[in-house]
């Protein structure tokens, strides 16, 4: 087992060191105990300046390390300095981003993390208490769902450690050489064991939790942190420079980029914080954000401002500008209700994805003038039955332009009972049920857009809708035995290209097409279909 093990460890440095990243000036970082800031000096080297809930301050740099698998090694301004993170001058240090986590590791010599610690949004109070919620949380709960620290395993005897790291794996089916383990995990319903221990996969949160106990447990006990050593010391006052950003949400407050002022983001609490009317949130080149992470932690929404934990956003009676983490069948999806002018844009990369199969990645409610830009959106696997990339029910003159939306069940695109709506510059792909769905619309317009590799029923269905447009748009390489076009009232369809069977054209006869000549074709993988350059930039 042992060798397994190391197996499996080998293979996460392999995997996290692909992930490493550049920290960046201004960032702030959270262990457990201590908020650091991140200052970048002319050489590159990171300075960090810590607080904590009491009196006294931190520090410790991380200097670039050229050519090397990882990005940075632990350093200090005196080589006789005592470090207040755990390790050594020179220990190896990555910055890992990986399936919506952000954090900078530390690693031993061997290569198992040892310390983390976690970027945030937050200032020292509001870490703190996180801090505290989790140590009231079932550890069962969260050892896969959120990542360790050095404090919040302080608490724990080493015995109990040992059961921690290895339920871990036990709730993979791993199966136990120790006959101690074995008859322990044997005692849980839950516990199924495996034939093959190597086809067991980890998340990145399992993987770091279960080196960052194995490291745990190494530490000598006069070492550890015992956070019930701190609870009479005097409680550090607040002061100005904790809130940077004045009355921003996460302290940090907007940004000039390209001439107009931006709320950066770059991870999924600094999103959830920005959301608010008449704002632009920017997710930055290649971050990915996975929002089902947050989503699922109703800390993030009960009994905070403008947000709400719902098993129905729908019948919500509010006219405030409200964030809601909305229930579905196998999950939860983000619902934004009566925002007005929101603009969500993406630098080039920049991603959002969901897990659960049934929810939407962005579902709309009453919403105005509101705008997704440059972004690739979708869910990590489709579904059947309800959900899809993109709903919007209700309000008027909301925007998708130049994004991606793909691997959804059901729709690209779910419309009720809006108005003024424009899908431009996009792809809709590698959707389960079809295209688009559209109840009770007016005045719908789709410009300059590529629907491709779409399933299985009817691809473009629309009731009682009115004004719908299509123009320069080409449906190509979509399921060809099902119908394409299923609207119960006239289209306007100008200079689109469609690559589809005649028999399963649908309701085509209602299409307007008295402007630019549209191009038809049987064939839906026509080998003269080139990519044209539709979608994120």
């Amino acid at each position: 087992m042992r060798r397994i093990v190391l197996y499996a460890i080998i293979g996460l440095m392999g995997v996290l060191g692909l992930e490493a990243q550049t920290i960046k000036n201004g960032s702030k970082w959270w262990d457990g105990m201590v908020l650091y800031t991140a200052t970048i000096d002319e050489f590159g080297v990171v300075n960090m300046n810590g607080i904590w809930s009491h009196p006294g301050h931190f520090k410790f740099s991380l200097s670039p390390v050229e050519g090397d698998k990882h990005p940075y090694c632990l350093s200090a301004d005196a080589p006789d300095a005592v470090l207040p993170v755990r390790g050594e001058l020179g220990w190896d240090a990555d910055y890992i981003r990986k399936d919506g986590m952000n954090f900078i590791a530390i690693r031993k010599p061997n290569g198992d993390i040892c310390h983390i610690l976690v970027l945030t949004p937050d200032n020292v109070e509001n870490c703190t208490a996180q801090e505290e919620w989790a140590e009231q949380q079932p550890v069962s709960d969260i050892l896969n769902s959120m990542l360790l620290n050095t404090t919040y395993l302080g608490r724990f005897t080493k015995p109990k450690l040992r059961l921690m790291r290895n339920e871990i794996l036990a709730r993979h089916g791993w199966n136990f050489q120790s006959q101690d383990l074995k008859d322990h995990f044997g005692k849980q319903s839950w516990y199924k064991p495996v034939a093959n221990n190597n086809q067991i996969k980890l998340s990145v949160i399992e993987e770091t939790n279960l080196q960052l106990i194995k490291s745990e447990e190494a530490v000598p006990e006069k070492d550890r942190i015992k956070s019930g050593l701190f609870k009479n010391l005097p409680a550090r006052q607040a002061i100005a420079e904790d809130f940077p950003g004045g009355l921003a949400d996460d302290g940090r407050g907007p940004e000039i980029i390209d001439g107009e002022e931006v709320y950066v983001v770059e991870n999924e609490i600094q999103f959830l914080a920005n959301l608010r009317s008449g704002r632009t949130v920017y997710i930055p080149d290649n971050v990915h954000l996975n929002l089902t992470r947050i989503l699922e932690n109703d800390t993030h929404f009960k009994n905070r401002p403008g947000r709400r934990w719902s098993s129905d956003a729908s019948a919500i009676i509010s006219k405030e500008p409200l964030v809601v983490s909305e229930d579905v069948f196998d999950g939860r999806q983000l619902t934004l209700v009566n925002f007005s002018g929101l603009t969500i844009k993406g630098g080039r990369n920049a991603s959002i994805e969901v897990d659960p199969r049934y929810s939407f990645c962005f579902n709309f409610i009453n919403c105005d003038h509101c705008q997704l830009i440059n972004l690739i959106i979708g869910h990590t696997e489709g579904g059947n039955c309800s959900g899809g990339v993109i709903g919007v029910r209700g309000g008027q003159h909301n925007v998708v332009k130049d994004c991606d939306l793909y691997g959804c069940g059901t729709y690209g695109l779910e419309l009720i009972e809006t108005s003024d709506f424009g899908l431009m510059d996009s792809n809709i792909h590698n959707c389960t049920y079809g295209i688009m769905e559209m109840r009770s619309c007016m005045a719908i317009r789709f410009d300059r857009n590529d629907f491709f590799h779409n399933r299985e029923f009817t691809l473009i269905e629309a009731t009682g809708c009115e004004g719908v447009s299509f123009q320069d748009c080409r449906f190509y390489a979509n399921d060809g035995d099902a119908p394409l076009f299923g609207l119960d009232n006239t289209f306007y369809m100008a200079g689109c290209m469609i690559y589809h069977p005649t028999e399963n054209l649908g309701t085509i006869d209602m299409a307007d097409q008295s402007g630019a000549k549209n191009w038809f074709s049987e064939n839906p993988l026509d080998k003269n279909i080139m990519p044209r350059g539709i979608g994120p930039k």
